[in-house]
């Protein structure tokens, strides 16, 4: 028996964004809930099946055309931490301290309306996980995410407001003429950004 049923439309969406979008619906169903997600390529729809096999939830995958509806149906098991989960969220809380480094407005070398896009989803994707960085670090032209009229301010401010520090070179906000348009985080100097990265666990560098 199904009590309710969502459906919602993830064609066009690029990288884990498809993921992204059905975990924060998915904190919003009960028991015997279903929700549909629609995709418009086979990666995005087997990420999907192997998300919900991770998450303990059936799932059931069927084409119609070009797209694909990936179905979940929320049991009761999804609601009960499994002992390993709950190891590792405490290991997690105990170990894990990883910072984030962007030195570029672009994510990669190539095409800079790629890089725009691929940078959008991977802070879009960031904020929506459940394991957040200790920190991220901007300088060069990535400081220019964190100006007024960025793109990704929204989520950068969703990740400060879970506690995430957003560090914003100084130098760099100043050569190209932003200081006064810094919309989130805080500025750091060069002496705080290598003594940040030295004593960090892990670095992940876009």
């Amino acid at each position: 028996m199904i009590f309710m049923e969502k459906t919602i439309d993830a064609r066009g969406q690029s990288c884990l964004n498809p993921l992204a979008m059905a975990k924060n619906v998915l904190k919003t169903l009960s028991v015997d809930d279903k929700l549909n997600v629609v995709v418009d390529n086979i990666v995005s729809a087997q990420d999907l099946e192997e998300m919900a096999e991770q998450m303990n939830l059936p799932s059931q995958k069927i084409q119609q055309g070009t797209d694909y509806v990936v179905s979940l149906f929320v049991k009761k098991s999804f609601f009960v931490p499994q002992y390993d989960e709950v190891k590792k969220d405490e290991s997690l809380k105990l170990k894990s301290s990883f910072i984030v480094v962007i030195d570029s407005e672009f994510m990669g070398k190539g095409d800079n309306k790629l890089g725009t896009n691929l940078l959008k989803s991977f802070i879009y994707t960031l904020a929506s996980s459940e394991e957040f960085p200790t920190k991220i670090i901007m300088y060069n032209s990535g400081v220019k995410l964190a100006v007024d009229g960025s793109a990704v301010l929204a989520d950068l401010k969703k990740l400060q407001n879970v506690g995430v520090e957003i560090l914003v070179n100084d130098t760099s906000l100043e050569y190209y003429g932003l200081k006064d348009k810094l919309a989130v985080g805080k500025l750091i100097s060069m002496a705080d950004l290598i003594k940040i990265q030295v004593e960090a666990r892990k670095i992940i560098k876009l």
